[in-house]
């Protein structure tokens, strides 16, 4: 097979009002991107802090200066904050569920999918109008496309962080792995949520009492099918955002890569950018934590065994 060298960045969390030092994160994070003349690059989410037209316009301008609107050079998923957006101020608190509940949760993911337009051209998709799920063909390898947010819902998804594929979307993700079309290609999804066990949470890991309550809703319903999924059909890599920390890890045999932590990593003021390299040796992967004056590689060539929690789960970098 020809070699394919993936960039995997996520959750950059852009704003035109809150966190405006994202953006210079984000650039820097893409320029050290470029710098490695990376065959593609996938961010799997929460490009956006609160889906704003605003939001959408800095994130396209941060693509456009690397040159990377273009369905060749970069593929992206679509996030929980990129429909629901979240909580900045302490006053986001008690209305935020009322927010969720009145967000338009298909006119979001369609304006998530026309602000990255381009980077959807030359997919494999159930129409026009549907940008998930989706297959992107480059070289030997298929890359599969999937929307896990979740819809509103008061019990089962209150403030929109959870993660959920909904019947049809997963009948038409079998049809997409199953596909003739790809039968001789090497698979790697793309999607936002993790698939780690949420353990309990250390001391002093999150800052805010919604921070915790957050982070104990933050759940991907129906992974047991998908996991059965990704076994049967042979995926090679499933690459996610969501929980913000850079880890590798594995659940049934299937092989799974976190960059949720490429800009707002919970435990280090340091990015983090995951290297994918697809040979014929096998998919060999590196976290690479760009400090302040350097940069460590750690590199991965074999899965690592399954461990419990996403926190005690990442890779200590430093």
């Amino acid at each position: 097979m020809t070699p394919l060298t993936i960039a995997h960045l996520s959750d950059f969390h852009l704003s035109a009002e809150h966190r405006r030092n994202n953006i210079r994160k984000t650039r820097r994070a893409l320029e050290y991107v470029k710098s490695l003349n990376v065959d593609h690059i996938i961010v799997t989410g929460d490009i956006t802090a609160n889906g704003h037209p605003a939001d959408y316009r800095i994130a396209r301008s941060l693509f456009a200066s690397s040159g990377l609107l273009d369905s060749r050079k970069l593929t992206v998923t679509v996030g929980n904050h990129d429909v629901f957006g979240g909580v900045h101020t302490a006053e986001d608190v008690l209305a935020f569920p009322n927010h969720c509940k009145a967000t338009d949760y298909k006119a979001k993911v369609q304006e998530f999918g026309s602000a990255f337009q381009e980077t959807f051209d030359h997919t494999l998709r159930q129409s026009e109008k549907r940008f998930f799920p989706f297959t992107k063909v480059i070289g030997d390898v298929a890359i599969i496309g999937v929307n896990t947010v979740a819809e509103y819902s008061r019990f089962k998804n209150p403030i929109g962080s959870n993660g959920e594929v909904d019947d049809k979307s997963f009948e038409q993700l079998v049809e997409h792995l199953e596909s003739p079309l790809i039968r001789t290609k090497r698979r790697v999804v793309a999607l936002h949520h993790h698939f780690c066990r949420m353990g309990d949470l250390k001391p002093g890991t999150m800052h805010s009492v919604w921070g915790t309550i957050e982070r104990h809703t933050m759940k991907l319903r129906g992974k047991s099918r998908l996991l059965k999924l990704f076994a049967r059909t042979n995926v090679e890599l499933v690459l996610h955002g969501h929980v913000h920390e850079a880890h590798e890890y594995v659940r049934d045999e299937v092989r799974f890569l976190n960059a949720g932590g490429s800009v707002l990593h919970d435990q280090s003021p340091d990015l983090f950018v995951n290297i994918v390299r697809m040979t014929e040796t096998g998919c060999h992967t590196e976290i690479h934590r760009l400090a302040g004056s350097h940069t460590d590689v750690i590199p991965r060539t074999e899965p690592i065994p399954l461990l419990p929690c996403d926190v005690e789960a990442r890779h200590e970098a430093a």
